[in-house]
């Protein structure tokens, strides 16, 4: 079973999964996987991933003091990114007349993107109180936000400054919208992993165009409004299943 066709069986039996109230027996999980040879930590790691994805495994219990250490790691994700963005608000306050002369600019072919995005960021914070409680982490809110916002700017090819503002709403509001519905279980854990490991990737190729280089986990952080922490964070989704895959690759060669 190659890559390919183990994230295609995650997304089956995850489908099936949702179909029972979003929980499986492990004898279900292990007999889907049968003809992969799983040792005790490639089993912990595949029924993680499960978990991430919001079912329930039965017969399974993740270990609580590993649980713990997960929200204690998340609470301080957040506490951090929440930190950030009230610093970064705070030093980069631009007046609303500047902020008119700085799109009008931008519209025109000129000005710069890093003022165009700092004009937006208090907007995508207050965005994100409008969805507080759905599911998804406010910290998590303002950085889907932020990469919707990357996105559009990045995307616009009009002049209009009205249709420009919608377009950046609309944005920001769907990019949330997405995070949350993937949350709730809407996408498949392949089009999660799919999702934000494309986003890295375009990312680091922008990146790497402008530099000249491989950007670092710090400039891809900056980039893309994040912590380096967050960035570890996303590439460890996309590469959980991927490890899952080396696991059983190892296995069968020892």
């Amino acid at each position: 079973m190659d890559k390919k066709d183990f994230l295609k069986a995650l997304e089956e039996i995850i489908a099936i999964a949702k179909t029972n109230g979003n929980q499986i027996t492990k004898e279900e999980v292990l007999d889907y996987f049968q003809d992969i040879p799983l040792n005790d930590a490639t089993e912990k790691l595949l029924f993680d991933t499960f978990d991430e994805a919001g079912i329930r495994i039965i017969g399974y219990e993740k270990d609580q003091t590993e649980t713990e250490q997960e929200d204690e790691s998340k609470d301080l994700i957040e506490s951090e990114v929440l930190s950030f963005y009230e610093e970064e608000l705070a030093s980069i306050e631009i007046p609303e007349e500047e902020q008119k002369h700085i799109l009008q600019a931008w519209l025109s072919g000129g000005g710069s993107k890093e003022q165009m995005i700092e004009c937006f960021l208090p907007a995508v914070m207050e965005m994100a109180k409008k969805h507080k409680g759905k599911g998804v982490q406010y910290a998590d809110l303002i950085q889907e936000g932020n990469i919707g916002l990357l996105e559009a700017v990045d995307s616009f090819a009009g002049q209009d400054e009205m249709e420009f503002l919608q377009y950046i709403a609309k944005a920001i509001e769907e990019s949330m919208l997405n995070a949350i519905a993937v949350q709730r279980g809407s996408d498949s854990i392949g089009e999660q992993m799919a999702k934000k490991a494309n986003r890295l990737d375009e990312a680091s190729s922008h990146l790497a165009k402008e530099l000249g280089r491989e950007p670092k986990a710090e400039e891809l952080a900056e980039y893309l409004s994040m912590t380096v922490k967050e960035i570890k964070e996303i590439m460890k989704i996309s590469l959980d299943a991927i490890s899952v895959m080396e696991t059983e690759i190892t296995t069968s060669e020892s």
